[in-house]
This record gives structure tokens, sequence and C-alpha cells, in this order.
């Protein structure tokens, strides 16, 4: 069995909408129970509901405290609690070797790992390592882009919005007739300004005349809903970006 554990990418998004979850709000524990059931194993949880109770079922960190933020979790801290002593006893060697688990993903042997041929054995190690590399991984890069989005400048932000629908899209870039940068600054404000969310930036990059002019200039259009959706997509992206700006100022 093979995974594929390069999507774990948004992790900071993901705390923002389980912080904002009525049902776990101001309960750091239980947010972080959610994060490991509905993101790093989603899949695994939506293929039995007996894997779904294993992970309700784990222990959360001791080191999360009432008042606690998952921002605020210490990676050392938090490398100890994923690798755990041993390996069975890793955050996803906790999950995978359960008889639940094995039932699901290994349904031609017997529920048991040391009852899996060796092949099989060594499989699932290297499965359970990656897991636990990506969930470590992941945290990094949430503190990475922590950082980031208290020091992005509004210039910054406009290209990587633009990217990112260039990425989510595939819609063609223009071939430019001057430099990206040179076109930003010449539609947006203040682009050297640290982008802060405030009133008067988002507004500025909010504003449709702006954003049309913009898309106009990077993307190859040939219809107008092109225009819509995409300056649609430009206002979806900026306001995750204001989010995650305004909690990083916290």
């Amino acid at each position: 069995m093979k995974e594929d554990f390069a999507g774990f990418n948004n992790l900071i998004d993901v705390c923002l909408q389980v912080e904002d979850d009525p049902a776990v709000t101001g309960k750091v524990k239980d947010q972080f129970i959610w994060i490991i059931r509905e993101y790093f194993f989603q899949e695994e949880k939506s293929a039995g509901k007996n894997i779904e109770l294993v992970i309700n079922n784990l222990p959360p960190p001791q080191f999360l405290s009432p008042g606690t933020r998952i921002f605020d979790i210490n990676l050392d801290d938090l490398k100890k609690y994923v690798m755990g002593n041993t390996f069975n006893d890793s955050l996803a060697g906790k999950i995978m070797l359960s008889q639940p688990y094995l039932k699901v993903f290994y349904q031609n042997h017997p529920p048991a790992y040391t009852k899996l041929p060796e092949d099989v054995r060594f499989e699932l190690m290297d499965v359970i390592k990656q897991k636990n590399a990506a969930i470590l991984s992941a945290f990094e890069k949430m503190h990475v882009d922590r950082n980031a989005d208290k020091q992005r400048k509004m210039l910054t932000l406009a290209a990587m919005i633009l990217k990112n629908i260039h990425q989510r899209t595939d819609a063609p870039f223009n071939k430019l007739q001057k430099p990206a940068e040179e076109i930003i600054r010449s539609i947006f404000l203040n682009t050297d300004e640290v982008f802060t969310a405030s009133q008067k930036q988002v507004a500025d990059l909010s504003d449709d005349t702006k954003i049309r002019q913009l898309i106009k200039s990077f993307f190859t259009i040939k219809q107008f809903r092109e225009i819509t959706a995409i300056t649609a997509m430009f206002k979806e992206e900026l306001e995750r970006f204001r989010k995650r700006t305004v909690s990083a100022k916290k």
C-alpha cells in the first residue's frame, strides 16, 4: 500500500477552520484530535467506523492546556508525542497497527502486525514512518507560514494569489509586456507595505476594477465568464490570507 503525503500543505487553514467550529471552540485537545482525524487520517477514518473510534480514543497531548492554541504547539513537544517511545507507540503506529485498521487495509491477512508476511510488515512500517514524518513536516511548515504571514508585502501577496489561481485552474499566462512586479505596482497602492489586513489594504486588493485589470494583464482570457470566475477566486484567496494574517497577529 502506497500513500501520498504531499497534500498536507494547508494545515494553517485547517487550524483556523477548527478554531471556528462551535463544537470544539476553546477545547484545544479536542481540536487536536479533530485535526488528526479529519485532516491527517481523513481517508483512513472514512474507510471504517472502528478506525474513527481508534482515532477518537487517542490520548491527547498532555502539553496542550486550556488557553493554548494549536499554533502555539512547541515542535519538540510535538515530536515526542508523534514519535512516541517505540515504533508501535508512535501516533501513526497506534492507528495503523490497530486491529480495525488492519482489517480494512490488509483484508487478506490476519489483523495482527506480527502475523503479517515479512514483506508486508516492512511495507507497513515504511508507511507509518512516512505518515509520522508528514505530520511533523506539516506542523513545521505551519510555523514557517505563520511567520511569513506576519511579514508578507502587498506586492508578494498579489503575486501569490495569481500563482495559486494559475495552479488551481491551469489558466494560461499571457506573455507579459512589462515585468510582473511593475504591472502589480501600477494597479495596487502601497505595494511595498507589509500586509496587515487593514481595512484600507483589503479594500484596495478587493476592488473589482483593479482585479479585472490584473486578470487581463496576466491571464489569457477568451470569455467574459472567465474574468468573473477568476475574480471570485482572487477574492476567495484574499479572504483566506486575510484570516491567516489576522490570526498571526494574535
